[in-house]
């Protein structure tokens, strides 16, 4: 199935977290919940250049990335998209995203009741806007090539 295919967008559309399947350099496997936002046919997912996920794109480009909106509950679709990735620093795409993310997760009534009901998560905000001692803003880039609909796990009975 195509990425852009329309069933494909609209599970994209609802689903508000990203889980970024890359590898390591040695192999190993690792999975990370992201914030994304749709940009031009890419995936943008933000994080830090210093995380696991960024690393490991810089290691080995090939990612999967698993979408659910998640306001659907258990049995909700499943959507893989599986692409190739880069990890991109530079100023424009940071700070495009920042404003993509800022619209999609925070300047909604819902958001902003959530922001402001957690006064913490004013600390954070350096590290996204670039100046944490945990690394700088970066955006990992996908470029989809495939997706697929996937059973969604079996609930217990």
């Amino acid at each position: 199935m195509r990425p852009d295919d329309p069933a494909v967008r609209e599970i994209l559309r609802r689903s508000m977290v990203a889980r970024l399947a890359t590898v390591s350099r040695n192999g190993r496997p690792n999975l990370n919940p992201l914030y994304f936002v749709l940009r031009d046919d890419r995936i943008w997912l933000g994080t830090v250049d210093a995380s696991l996920a960024a690393r490991n794109v810089k290691a080995d480009p090939r990612v999967a990335v698993l979408f659910t909106p998640e306001h659907d509950g258990p049995g909700a679709p499943l959507v893989r998209v599986t692409g190739t990735a880069t990890v991109r620093t530079d100023r424009a795409v940071t700070r495009a995203y920042l404003r993509a993310d800022a619209r999609k997760y925070v300047l909604t009534p819902g958001g902003l009741a959530n922001f402001f009901s957690h006064p913490r998560q004013a600390r954070h905000m350096p590290t996204y806007l670039g100046s944490g001692d945990k690394g700088h803003s970066c955006v990992i880039e996908v470029v989809p090539v495939h997706a697929e609909f996937v059973a969604p796990p079996r609930q217990p009975a």
